[in-house]
């Protein structure tokens, strides 16, 4: 490990700068305020370590997804040379690959040491997937909430998993890292996808003698929330995918033809609209649906000319019911992405507000449903209301016992609020 050394070169350069320039004071002498590893203007000069900065160096590439060859960039080595640190040399990429994976396993034996002191109880979130590439993954997350009340998370499991993902397989996996982590003991609740397999393998773990659970698992299982919810709009827009074609037709011309960007930017600038990308949905890609029609609807004007000049041969238009079922859409699933943001929180507690979201999607499909009894609408809703009812007939016990301990929370009446 090299010494720290002394960064050299920044007092003169800022002694030396004129008058009035950034760094020189009114009175020719410059002030050197420097960073004392975390302590922000702590009146101590820089001190460069080369150890240290190959350790951060490495950070910052995992954290931002970069190449380990980053490190090796002459255009890199020369901006850090000129603008930041003289001193700075190129990293060779195995010896960052090497420091970053003896961070890995440094933190890896921290966080084992610290569970197994841990005198709370923990929440894991799994999933299972094959990537692009046909890869099979599996992934574990631990929740718990560290001595200052703080809610924290860390992956503790990604590991690609090439036997089968069946129940067993998947229980299998989860039991493994709880062992490694010393978590056997300590767990609460996990939150799974609604897959079959994944149902199965809570039934499993259930079963294990080597996880003690609590209220002998009637609180284990709780379901991903906002894939449900997904579920529920995939469903219901089933009917309407005809109905909103035109709409995605357009935006995809936009997309893909040269030509039509061309005529896309014009009108943007007749109606006074800035110009736009927008995106298309995708049914994998939670909320890309309300997205796409939040944008599509606030440039309705554009969208509409745009197609019914290029179809106005075959007499195909967009017409004011396709924006007004557009609209109608629109704000029912704009309920939903609310609720998926929230659901979504990670260093907020939120479990407490699921009953409460909940209430408030099933107030807009029941006022949505009495204020518009079209045929089209009808079906969008009673798609929805079924896969709903095959998730939430019944609601698990934690959404309610963490409702009740939030004072700011009124139950009254609520399970009457929740009839379809």
């Amino acid at each position: 490990m090299m010494e720290p050394v002394l960064c050299p070169g920044t007092l003169e350069v800022n002694m030396d700068s004129p008058e009035g320039e950034e760094g020189s004071s009114g009175g020719g002498q410059a002030q050197l305020h420097g960073y004392a590893f975390d302590m922000p203007g702590a009146g101590m000069p820089f001190v460069y370590n080369r150890d240290r900065m190959v350790s951060e160096l490495g950070r910052f590439i995992i954290t931002d997804e970069l190449p380990y060859n980053f490190s090796e960039s002459v255009n890199y080595e020369y901006f850090n040379r000129v603008a930041l640190q003289p001193q700075y040399k190129r990293v060779p990429r195995n010896t960052l690959k090497r420091r970053t994976q003896q961070s890995y396993y440094a933190y890896r034996g921290y966080l084992m040491e610290m569970f197994r002191t841990y005198d709370g109880r923990v929440s894991l979130t799994s999933d299972t997937w094959t990537s692009t590439y046909g890869e099979p993954f599996v992934c574990v997350t631990a929740h718990w909430i560290d001595n200052d009340w703080l809610l924290q998370k860390r992956i503790i499991c990604f590991e690609a998993m090439e036997e089968a993902h069946n129940g067993f397989n998947i229980k299998s996996r989860i039991v493994s890292c709880c062992k490694n982590f010393h978590l056997v003991d300590k767990i609460f609740s996990i939150s799974l996808d609604n897959a079959t397999a994944n149902t199965s393998a809570l039934q499993f773990l259930k079963e294990d003698s080597s996880i003690k659970l609590v209220l002998d698992g009637s609180l284990m299982h709780v379901r991903c929330c906002a894939h449900i919810l997904n579920l529920c709009v995939q469903d219901g827009l089933d009917e309407l995918r005809t109905l909103l074609e035109p709409i995605r037709n357009v935006i995809r011309w936009i997309r893909a033809a040269r030509s039509a960007k061309r005529i896309y930017k014009q009108k943007c600038e007749e109606y006074g609209l800035r110009k736009k990308v927008i995106a298309l949905d995708t049914p994998t890609r939670w909320n890309s649906t309300y997205k796409l029609l939040h944008d599509a609807i606030a440039y309705r004007d554009v969208l509409t000319d745009m197609y019914n000049e290029s179809r106005a041969t075959d007499g195909q238009f967009i017409t004011n019911d396709h924006w007004s079922l557009a609209k109608i859409v629109h704000d029912v699933l704009e309920t939903f992405d609310n609720a998926t943001h929230i659901f979504s929180y990670v260093y907020e507690p939120n479990i407490h507000t699921v009953i409460l979201e909940c209430i408030k999607i099933i107030c807009t499909i029941k006022q949505t449903s009495l204020a518009n009894p079209g045929v089209a609408v009808k079906r969008l809703l009673d798609n929805m209301k079924v896969k709903w009812c095959a998730y939430f007939t019944e609601f698990p016990p934690i959404y309610a016992i963490a409702a009740i301990l939030d004072p700011g929370v009124k139950l009254e009446d609520y399970v009457k609020s929740m009839e379809l």
